[in-house]
């Protein structure tokens, strides 16, 4: 899915003006929300992150199955993302299908969608009150972006073409970040032939440093239906966000007289060293963990002990500082009380040298509280009519969730989460492309 670029309209932006009591409601609300995304995307730094797609395809009149999953790393400035595999030395402007070869992957998803719907003009919205999302109240809006301005293209090897958007996005009514955004296209040409296109994107503000917090994807998740009758649904996820560094330089510009962008001499970053492949680290947590803290938030954690290089010598110290953030931190009540925890390590420091920590999680301490999966039984009533009597069939419902590198991710069964200092975890390093 490519998207072309957008030439639409500024819109109406009502700041400092004595408003009329009279105003719809909502109309407030939403013109904050614009003015406090465009200064959003004004100032966003260059950052890079790990993105990963696991990807699933049903053929006609067949069944949904896992395809492969797809690791890239994202350099973005907001308005134009450049890609390249896992530890690759150099970015490129060229789409990420050309990494996977078929299937479905898309872009947009840092800065496009919200600069075209809530920072350009000629999209209607119409305000829908607050709902009750992830634990928060949210107020929510419904867009819509006409065709002839939308600037919204999709490409599959049967044909292309230019569609519409419509769909809906909630904001926080007391910081107005964006944390949702749901498209879905329209006015499908007779040259594309497909029948369905949503994207669903949901945004978090993320800690970068301790003076710098933005608000970026953490997950996303894209369908397409075509004629034919063939699926294609990506689960899209963000992870190891971090400001591209200064040691590093980006050229974005369209004026530069060249093909492909410029990253410093060398077109490299090294901020963060790679470990190697295979290294067993255990990882105890410096920070405590409660249910008032927000997603993004920094914690530190240090390595339990020794790691040890092939040849017998200490390649990692115990007590090295490990740094990352609050990933995911999500309060349910349904069918009882608990919360999603994900927390994602993304840098270890040896002897003063940052280095980067990408790895599989390979064991979660069995803490109180603390469960990999959750499951419910679901008791219902079946009458027999024959002699009145009653029998009560029970359902069992299990909760999972899945792997990432560098996160991770479980259950706290309770109404109120403290995970305690020395919580602990371990880890197995990924090699990183040459």
């Amino acid at each position: 899915m490519k998207h072309a670029t957008f030439t639409l309209a500024a819109g109406l932006l009502l700041t400092g003006v004595a408003l009329s009591e009279d105003l719809p409601p909502g109309v407030l609300l939403l013109s904050r929300v614009k003015h406090h995304i465009k200064e959003e995307l004004q100032h966003l730094p260059d950052i890079s992150c790990l993105e990963t797609v696991q990807r699933d395809y049903q053929p006609a009149k067949g069944k949904m199955r896992p395809l492969d999953t797809v690791r890239l790393e994202v350099l973005t400035n907001g308005h134009q993302e450049l890609f390249a595999s896992p530890g690759g030395r150099k970015f490129s402007e060229q789409h990420p299908i050309t990494y996977a070869g078929s299937g479905m992957l898309a872009t947009g998803l840092f800065g496009v969608y919200l600069n075209s719907i809530l920072v350009t003009g000629n999209v209607s919205n119409n305000y829908k009150g607050e709902e009750q999302i992830g634990g928060r109240r949210l107020a929510r809006f419904d867009y819509r972006l006409p065709l002839m301005w939308s600037g919204q293209t999709i490409q599959t090897e049967e044909g292309s073409g230019k569609v519409g958007l419509h769909g809906s996005y909630w904001a926080d009514p007391r910081t107005y970040d964006v944390l949702r955004l749901e498209l879905n296209a329209d006015d499908f040409p007779p040259t594309l032939p497909v029948t369905e296109a949503t994207t669903n994107i949901n945004y978090a503000r993320i800690r970068l440093s301790d003076n710098l917090a933005v608000l970026l994807p953490v997950s996303a998740e894209l369908r397409m239906v075509k004629y034919s009758g063939e699926i294609m649904h990506n689960r899209v996820t963000f992870t190891h966000y971090r400001e591209f560094g200064a040691e590093s330089t980006i050229n974005f510009s369209a004026d530069s007289g060249e093909q492909t962008p410029r990253f410093g001499a060398a077109s490299i970053d090294d901020t963060l060293r790679p470990l190697p492949g295979g290294l067993r680290i255990a990882v105890k947590l410096r920070s405590r963990i409660s249910s008032d803290m927000a997603v993004g938030t920094l914690i530190d954690g240090v390595v339990a002990g020794n790691v040890a290089a092939k040849k017998g010598t200490v390649l990692i110290a115990a007590g090295s500082p490990v740094r990352g953030r609050i990933r995911r931190l999500e309060r349910n009540t349904d069918p009882f009380p608990y919360f999603i925890v994900a927390l994602e390590f993304t840098e270890v420091e040896l002897q003063g040298i940052r280095h980067r920590f990408y790895a599989d999680v390979l064991e979660i301490e069995s803490a109180p509280g603390v469960e990999q999966t959750l499951s419910s039984l679901d008791k219902t009533e079946v009458w027999n009519l024959e002699n009145g009597g009653r029998r009560v069939k029970q359902t069992k419902e299990t909760l999972w969730l899945p792997d990432l590198p560098g996160v991770a991710v479980f259950f706290w069964r309770g109404g109120k989460l403290d995970l305690p200092q020395g919580f602990r975890t371990v880890w197995k390093t990924r090699p990183l492309a040459p």
